[in-house]
């Protein structure tokens, strides 16, 4: 396969995982929102649990999507049997690096500084937990793809094996 063919399909493959990550995201997002509003949780540790409901979820997702429309072969299958253990072990690790940063993001809101409106500061501190969200996810989502693509759901790796 020529390299131009290997970058489109490079290219194919990320923006399938970007909207793969898109739906996680959604995922991720409507859980967190749901626990922290329940709650009242808008930042500390306590993200880092509330992340653990979440990855239960979407990496049962995403795994399937992504298996199905982002990594597959042409028998629209993965070269991989036990890739599920291996992927979730990638979004474990980005998990734990996800729930570092939500803390460490959460931890200072600037937006109550910037906008000086004390009585709205739990709207602020909601607002801001879904910003740290969205900046996390941009930058671990990077991360997961090209960790997916040369490990988890590489066909050269696997068939080596």
């Amino acid at each position: 396969m020529n390299n131009k063919i290997k970058k489109k399909q490079s290219l194919d493959q990320f923006i399938q995982y970007s909207l793969v990550g898109v739906t996680n995201t959604i995922i991720e997002i409507s859980i967190l929102n749901i626990l922290s509003f329940i709650t009242g949780i808008t930042h500390g540790k306590t993200l880092f649990l509330f992340n653990m409901v979440a990855f239960s979820i979407y990496s049962v997702c995403g795994y399937k999507l992504n298996r199905k429309f982002t990594f597959k072969d042409a028998s629209g299958e993965t070269s991989s049997v036990n890739a599920y253990f291996q992927y979730a072990s990638v979004l474990f690790v980005i998990m734990i690096l996800n729930s570092f940063m939500l803390i460490i993001l959460t931890s200072r809101n600037p937006l109550i500084h910037l906008m000086h409106h004390q009585r709205h500061i739990m709207k602020l501190n909601h607002l801001w937990l879904n910003i740290s969200m969205l900046i996390d996810s941009i930058i671990l989502g990077i991360l997961g793809f090209i960790v997916n693509k040369l490990f988890v759901f590489n066909k050269k790796r696997h068939t080596k094996n």
